[in-house]
């Protein structure tokens, strides 16, 4: 990191890309400690199904309002570092309220309501932070210092998720759980707070206001859905989003009601994911160098009904950690390469409105099937099937895989690659045969570093 920094001439740029970092530091602490645990602390205090769907759900709708509603109000606010300040403070207050006014009252709804204003507030500060870190970031060393920054997040938030769950796990054993949650949430609101110094030191240059407003408006993002090769793979995205969240509200609430596993069981599960995603991204970006981000968005999407299959049949603890890593594999390919398709198919002076509007219209459709999911867990309860664990929850996850396939078989050929991309092989070749040979690659170079240090 600070060879990179030491190649930056502006002092200016220097501190303000150093302190950036530290406010993703503290993000990720509080993360770590507060918000990656917001379902769990909900269900202690009697949350249903159906209100930590409502709670993902109001998340998701949050941010589709912030990044709308921040993407109009920073061009007439035009002080970047002041709301990003007021944003974080709000952000922080909500912890507080989350963890302190859930235990006075004893009521999870005060959880939902305080998540869903905080995750508002931070994001109506997300477009303007975007803007101001397009302007101090240099753009021929961007790829360079955001792999740097989210390394450093990324560090933070495994160090601090690990962390929290080992406290909640001897906290549940020895009836403590309350306390460790008041500490965690505290800490995590705390280190939120924390961020407005970094961001207060951060040099913010003047922002620019282009004069003619552009022409590309929302109405305009929608009505091209369908109609154009860019369109065509936002619809797929929308859809594939709402099948995928259709489950994914009900997957911490399966792990620790009705497969009744412990804190530390549900925190290596969820980390099992998160750690593989991290360690893909290098595989998954070369490959969509080469063989263009279709062709990687095309063999990862159709292996989610795959991890589907594998969420209704296995309860064992330990093969579903397997299932994570490999659901973090696929899903770091996914993301990636959804993520270069938009940039490459879009022309970039309309790159940051279209950039909002798909997020927006994402977080959306994500709302709606979290939503629907929330529905379900009220209806599945009546029935009674012996094979499935208790409530039943296995029959949403059937539900989101079987919705899964259809959008892939019927969609994800309806759209198609926008750059000259080498020919690619078959689906064996990213699954099977590159990485058992990067497996082996890596074998010889540790075997011939060993054998040149005894030689030394």
């Amino acid at each position: 990191m600070k060879e990179f920094l030491n190649r930056v001439e502006d002092p200016r740029i220097r501190r303000a890309l150093t302190y950036s970092i530290i406010d993703g530091i503290l993000w990720a602490v509080m993360f770590g400690f507060a918000e990656n645990y917001v379902i769990p602390f909900a269900l202690f205090f009697g949350a249903s199904a159906f209100q930590v769907s409502i709670l993902q759900g109001s998340m998701q709708f949050s941010i589709s309002i912030g990044q709308i509603a921040g993407a109009s109000f920073i061009q007439k606010f035009k002080k970047r570092r002041i709301l990003s300040i007021i944003c974080n403070a709000a952000h922080s207050l909500s912890y507080l309220i989350i963890v302190y006014g859930t235990v006075i009252t004893k009521n999870p709804l005060v959880a939902l309501a305080a998540y869903a204003l905080g995750t508002l507030s931070t994001h109506l500060g997300g477009p303007g932070w975007t803007s101001w870190m397009n302007d101090i970031v240099p753009k021929t060393s961007r790829g360079r210092y955001y792999s740097i920054r989210n390394r450093m997040i990324t560090i933070f938030q495994f160090f601090t998720i690990i962390l929290a769950g080992i406290l909640l796990y001897f906290g549940e054993i020895y009836g403590f759980e309350e306390l460790f949650y008041i500490f965690l949430f505290t800490a995590g609101s705390l280190s939120r707070l924390s961020s407005i110094y970094p961001l207060y030191k951060q040099y913010e240059p003047a922002m620019t206001i282009p004069k003619a407003p552009s022409e590309f408006k929302y109405i305009i993002f929608l009505k091209k859905i369908g109609s154009t090769n860019f369109g065509r793979f936002a619809g797929f995205s929308f859809l594939l989003t709402f099948a995928v969240n259709i489950m994914a509200p009900v997957v911490p609430v399966f792990l620790l009601k009705s497969l009744h596993f412990n804190y530390l069981q549900f925190m290596i599960i969820m980390m099992s994911s998160m750690f593989s995603t991290f360690l893909a991204l290098r595989y998954w970006g070369n490959l969509s160098d080469t063989y263009g981000n279709y062709k990687i968005l095309f063999v990862t999407a159709i292996s989610l009904p795959i991890i589907i299959v594998g969420w209704v049949f296995i309860k064992n603890f330990y093969l579903l950690i397997l299932l994570q890593l490999f659901s973090g594999f696929v899903w770091s390919g996914l993301n990636l390469s959804t993520q270069n398709f938009l940039f490459d198919s879009v022309k970039p002076q309309n790159i940051p409105k279209v950039s909002a509007y798909f997020t927006a219209t994402n977080n959306i459709f994500a709302f709606l099937g979290s939503i629907t999911g929330g529905i379900l867990t009220l209806v599945i309860t009546q029935i009674k099937i012996p094979i499935f664990a208790e409530n039943n929850y296995e029959l949403i996850f059937a539900l989101s895989g079987l919705i899964r396939a259809f959008i892939i078989i019927f969609m994800i050929r309806r759209f198609a690659e926008v750059r000259d991309v080498e020919p690619s092989p078959d689906f064996r070749y990213f699954y099977v045969y590159k990485p058992m040979s990067n497996i082996i690659n890596r074998i010889q170079i540790i075997k011939r570093r060993l054998k040149k240090n005894e030689k030394n």
